[in-house]
């Protein structure tokens, strides 16, 4: 399973961390932030990285909920002293939830340049959940 994320977290998501960060890797399913959102993965690589990766389709859920998931990740990422957090959407609306992720994101105020969001296929989780 190691091995598969690290493909992922490396190609997928193009991640250029030295190889002694993924001696390390801790990956959480299902993970309930509150009574609308839940996580298909939080990974932890090396006590470094945080990733968190949510499947959606609907706009609606990216316009409420991308806030808080970077405000509650970029939170975390702190509290845990990490360098870094992706937030991973995963939906097989690609250009659309695209489009409305990056507008979304690009006017959170309280997200800084350690925080990166990665809009992807569902096809493309297939790494962590084989």
């Amino acid at each position: 399973m190691h091995e598969k994320i690290k493909t992922f977290v490396k190609h997928t998501l193009g991640c250029a961390c030295p190889e002694e960060v993924f001696k390390y890797i801790d990956c959480k399913q299902n993970i309930k932030l509150n009574d609308d959102i839940s996580l298909n993965s939080k990974i932890n690589i090396g006590n470094r990285l945080l990733i968190y990766v949510v499947e959606a389709d609907n706009p609606d859920f990216i316009t409420i909920n991308l806030p808080l998931l970077v405000h509650t990740g970029k939170k975390e990422r702190d509290s845990l002293r990490f360098n870094r957090l992706r937030l991973v959407i995963a939906t097989n609306k690609i250009d659309k939830i695209k489009e409305i992720a990056n507008s979304v994101f690009e006017a959170i105020e309280n997200r800084d340049e350690k925080v990166h969001l990665h809009v992807i296929h569902k096809k493309d989780l297939s790494l962590l959940l084989a």
